[in-house]
């Protein structure tokens, strides 16, 4: 159980961030953590990775993050996430940069990067967009309501009662936060592996995104073409290629990327689709996120989608 006792200075220094890094030592976490056969939500995940993934790749990396010494993998050597590195590759430079290459640092993030590749490029769009809209959503409350109403909301076995934030964890922890900078970062992978850091004055703690609920829809295969064809008679190409990657709350700017459309082509089937009473449209911040409405979900059922 993790217990930290926060200031009110730190307290109010809270802020969200996502990690690719740190989702893929979740997503080994989950690979560590069960032996056999992975619980839902990662059930099929993990017995895709298992199944497409280099064996020796795979068991060199969870083999590690088993070991109780330190290492690269040790998750409390890892940096603290940083808005401004919010790719794998960047935060795998900053872990070789940081640890330093006698650690075998770089050894372990070329053996991650090629994991990546793997284990969590075919997903990370619709993972990252998910995190994105985790973090606007949580960010509204933050900015509105204050610090203590989000933690009140983060759940995932996250619990707040002042000055206390207490969690499930691998082993007990207790620390006291004072005037210290404070980062939460959800991940969808909070099932295998809790994460913890602290670096000189600052200190982060991952916890379970709310897309961890959906997550078989996040790495969910291709839809089979039959069904697919059923959905572009229904739609037209382009629109039903827009309303499958809708499962999840994106923007204009996510679909577009996912599709391989251009912006202005997906504006117009966002229009045509939020106008039919399948999309419906939220603004949170700056953003604009569309996601299928009941009866566009209804309709993705029906086809077997």
């Amino acid at each position: 159980m993790i217990r930290l006792t926060v200031d009110d200075e730190s307290l109010h220094t809270i802020r969200l961030t996502f990690s690719p890094l740190w989702e893929m030592i979740g997503s080994l976490g989950v690979l560590a953590r069960y032996r056999g056969e992975a619980p839902s939500p990662y059930t099929n995940w993990a017995r895709t990775v298992r199944r497409t993934t280099p064996v020796e790749l795979v068991r060199e990396l969870v083999e590690a993050l088993r070991q109780p010494q330190p290492s690269p993998l040790t998750p409390e050597l890892l940096p603290v996430p940083d808005p401004t590195r919010n790719t794998v590759t960047s935060e795998l430079d900053h872990l070789v940069e940081t640890l330093g290459d006698e650690s075998g640092a770089r050894r372990v993030a070329t053996l991650l990067q090629s994991y990546w590749g793997h284990a969590m490029a075919p997903y990370w769009t619709s993972i990252r967009s998910s995190l994105e809209e985790e973090i606007l959503f949580r960010g509204r409350t933050l900015a509105v309501e204050g610090p203590e109403a989000m933690l009140n909301e983060v759940g995932g076995r996250v619990l707040w009662s002042k000055p206390f934030i207490t969690a499930p964890y691998h082993r007990d922890l207790e620390r006291n936060v004072t005037r210290s900078r404070l980062v939460v970062v959800p991940t969808v992978f909070a099932g295998g592996l809790r994460l913890f850091v602290e670096h000189d004055d600052r200190v982060a703690m991952s916890y379970q995104a709310r897309a961890a609920g959906y997550f078989h829809v996040l790495t969910a295969r291709p839809a089979p073409r039959e069904a697919e064809d059923r959905l572009v008679l229904l739609l037209g190409k382009g629109r039903a290629q827009v309303a499958r990657v809708l499962v999840v709350p994106r923007t204009t700017t996510a679909v577009a990327e996912t599709v391989g459309l251009a912006k202005s082509t997906v504006s117009q089937h966002l229009a045509v689709l939020t106008e039919a009473g399948f999309v419906w449209k939220q603004r949170l911040g700056g953003r604009v996120f569309y996601q299928l409405d009941r009866s566009g979900l209804a309709l993705l059922r029906q086809l077997g989608l």
